[in-house]
């Protein structure tokens, strides 16, 4: 559990970022008096930002404070099991965790990934009619939004490289640089939701933490139950 109560590395680096843009921010409200070419309405919008970001800063930590407090109070709990289960997938962070279970709830209502797919908005949609099919495939976005957007960030997340070269989830990059090959980027993206989805759904059905496999090892494993099954 002590890594559902820590921000993850790619958490702390969103973070860090943020620090640093509003350090950066007041770097130039600083220097912009010290050199005396004060714009008002430029100062003033640095100022209204600097203030908004404090004024937000605070109920946030109050907001993850009580997410950690309610997860370690309800540690036994199947649902928490599952937000440390998804937590534990390359590219996912806690609060991602949490938003994806809250957004399933029952996770015992999809039978199959399909079903996930279709709740999530990410079945594909064609713009058609009798004398017209679209040549565009688009997410329907007809169910949950903000699994749709988290599914995103995580499939984001996973096709980064580290600073070694080395990706976050090397066979998620793997298979978005071929698929990006062949299709535009945002159509291979797609395509790396739907895996991460599939990941998702394996590892809720099979009530465990994530395991990085090769596609191949994937093949063998379920080659084997099936050979012995025969």
């Amino acid at each position: 559990m002590n890594g559902l109560l820590t921000l993850t590395n790619a958490s702390r680096k969103g973070l860090s970022k943020s620090t640093e843009r509003y350090e950066n921010l007041c770097a130039a409200a600083t220097a912009d008096k010290s050199f005396d070419c004060q714009i008002d309405s430029i100062y003033f919008n640095i100022s209204l930002t600097l203030d908004l970001i404090e004024k937000l800063d605070h109920p946030l930590d109050s907001i993850m404070q009580r997410i950690n407090q309610l997860v370690t109070f309800h540690k036994n709990k199947k649902f928490i099991r599952q937000i440390k289960w998804i937590n534990s997938i390359k590219g996912v962070g806690f609060l991602t965790a949490v938003a994806i279970m809250c957004e399933i709830g029952d996770f015992a209502a999809f039978r199959n990934p399909k079903q996930l797919f279709a709740y999530f908005g990410l079945d594909p949609e064609v713009n058609q009619s009798e004398k017209f099919v679209g040549t565009q495939v688009h997410m329907s976005k007809r169910d949950s939004r903000i699994a749709r957007r988290a599914v995103f960030a995580i499939a984001l997340a996973s096709i980064r490289t580290k600073q070694n070269g080395e990706g976050i989830h090397p066979y998620l990059r793997q298979y978005y640089e071929k698929k990006s090959g062949q299709k535009p980027k945002m159509v291979a993206l797609g395509a790396v939701m739907h895996k991460v989805c599939n990941i998702i759904f394996a590892v809720l059905r099979d009530e465990k933490e994530f395991e990085l496999r090769s596609p191949e090892e994937h093949c063998r494993q379920y080659q084997r139950p099936a050979s012995q099954a025969a």
